[in-house]
């Protein structure tokens, strides 16, 4: 098992005070600060081009607490960004490069955005500005319409500024919820939420100076905070790596080794098309210590494979909404010996949980309830949205007898004997079938445990309740017997719960922060009468 190192986290006197002052702690001469797979920059020349950008952003008009879009693939340019916008006293407000203009529009104008940082072609970028209040552009060459355009070149030239410092509960960035309809809504989180998880994460999972830590994710999904603020936290390298990168796992492996990277944090769906197609037997990577993963559960038997060929490092699932940045942690002690999911463990410090059932009462070891939260990493609320904030928190007893906010998380857990929880299912993802409630997470569990499964994910289909049918979506080997497979389903699942039908694909379709995405899925499956299949 790999020791846990004592991190050297800036909790002295000299301590940041807020994340605009996270590139201030000196991490000594030459030590790199950032990464991708062609460039990097040293803590000074990390502070220096922070500090421009800071610089410029204020010439521009930018005032304590205004909005910043960020609009970058990740790169080098994605620290400096979002560290120049902290330094100039504003808000990260990251956004999906690769999303839909529409929606990007409509984060825009949510968060009355004036000023964005973009990349890419200036027509893109022009689409996105003509959606949207944005006045000035800082990153393409030509100008789109409408805004005024700064260079990348221009800011170079800049003479640096010194941090503003943010007070603690001012906000320090958005993070805009993906997969939703309607009205954008966005997670608020304030300096202290992001410092205090900072700090936790950076005590949690050990992190030093040497470490390089490459947190695989998009800017606009919230794992990226851990390269983002508690790397430089303890003066420890970020290495970030472009979407397009992701997508072919045997390159994103040679960056992770050439880069000498100590900490992986990603979706379980990056690590297990590293695992299949990542050509782990020909990268030396021998200086991974860590991986951490997150945002979806990860099939036993595939993260038993991964850590047997990865022997060297040490394993940790980590769970948290965003609203909560994170909340619980599990450290694997060794390859998971069975097909049991795995727990998402215990609250990590500063933070308490408790398992309700629908009435609000506290239910007992062994029964599922809903999962509340009491932390000091919690969001602020969402943007402008009141009402909703207020129906996301419940007001109840805190350790001390105090009444405090509790997150209401909508995921269903139930706590072991030994005290862990396990991660159940949503309250949103209960669907009615043939007048029974499914928990989908429940079939995906067993859909995962059978025989030549490496990847599935149960949907629902058919529209009306009287109509609906769950379907099982797999990615199998050659051996993989569907008719057998449902006998075996028939055995662990209520008859209701049991797929009509299971069909083979190459794929399954990813959300814009990896995660598998169920209604994507949903899109796979033929849009046919189907009869269900027999069982004898």
């Amino acid at each position: 098992m790999v020791t846990t190192r004592r991190p050297a986290t800036g909790v002295g006197p000299d301590a940041p005070r807020c994340l605009g002052e996270l590139l201030e702690l000196d991490a000594g001469p030459g030590a790199l600060a950032v990464a991708d797979p062609d460039r990097h920059l040293d803590r000074e020349g990390l502070r220096r081009r922070a500090g421009q950008v800071a610089a410029v952003l204020v010439e521009h008009g930018v005032r304590p607490g205004d909005r910043v879009g960020i609009h970058l693939e990740s790169s080098v340019e994605t620290m400096v960004a979002v560290h120049g916008v902290l330094r100039a006293g504003g808000v990260v407000v990251p956004l999906d490069p690769r999303g839909p203009i529409v929606q990007v529009g409509a984060q825009l104008r949510d968060c009355d955005v004036r000023v964005l940082i973009g990349g890419g072609s200036a027509r893109r970028l022009a689409a996105v500005v003509d959606a949207s209040p944005v006045t000035v552009a800082l990153g393409p060459d030509e100008g789109p319409p409408g805004a005024a355009a700064v260079p990348w070149s221009d800011l170079w030239g800049a003479s640096p500024v010194p941090p503003r410092v943010s007070r603690p509960d001012e906000p320090a960035y958005v993070i805009y919820t993906s997969g939703s309809t309607g009205r954008p809504k966005g997670i608020v989180h304030t300096h202290a939420s992001a410092m205090a998880y900072a700090r936790l994460s950076a005590e949690t999972y050990g992190l030093v100076r040497t470490d390089v830590v490459a947190t695989l994710s998009p800017l606009h999904f919230d794992q990226s905070t851990f390269s983002l603020y508690a790397a430089p936290l303890v003066g420890a390298a970020a290495l970030f790596v472009p979407d397009a990168l992701l997508r072919f796992p045997a390159s994103l492996t040679q960056v992770v080794a050439d880069r000498g990277t100590t900490v992986w944090y990603s979706v379980p769906t990056l690590l297990v098309h590293a695992l299949r197609r990542g050509a782990l037997d020909q990268r030396d990577l021998s200086a991974l210590r860590w991986i951490l993963y997150g945002g979806e559960a990860f099939a036993p038997n595939l993260l038993a494979e991964l850590m047997a060929r990865l022997p060297g490092a040490r394993v940790s699932n980590v769970y948290g909404p965003a609203e909560v940045n994170q909340c619980t942690y599990h450290h694997l002690d060794g390859p998971p010996s069975g097909d049991e999911p795995v727990p998402i463990g215990r609250a990590w410090p500063e933070t308490q949980i408790e398992l309700v059932a629908p009435d609000g009462q506290p239910v007992p070891s062994g029964e599922v309830g809903e999962l509340l939260v009491h932390t000091v990493t919690a969001m602020a609320g969402y943007w402008n949205q009141p009402e909703v904030t207020r129906a996301a928190f419940r007001r109840r007893p805190g350790a001390d007898g105090r009444v405090v906010p509790w997150y209401a998380t909508g995921d269903l857990a139930v706590e072991r004997a030994d005290g862990e929880l396990v991660f159940v299912g949503r309250v949103d993802n209960q669907r009615k079938v043939r007048g029974h409630r499914v928990e989908l997470e429940s079939v995906d569990a067993e859909l995962v445990r059978l025989a030549g499964v490496e990847q599935a994910i149960a949907v629902v289909v058919g529209g009306a309740e009287e109509d609906a049918r769950i379907v099982g979506l797999v990615i199998a080997s050659a051996a993989f017997d569907p008719t057998a497979a449902r006998r075996t389903l028939a055995g662990v699942l209520p008859g209701y719960a049991v797929p009509s039908e299971l069909i083979r694909v190459a794929d399954l379709p990813t959300t814009a922060t990896g995660k598998v995405d169920r209604r994507g899925a949903a899109l796979l499956v033929p849009d046919t009468d189907a009869p269900t299949l027999p069982l004898r």
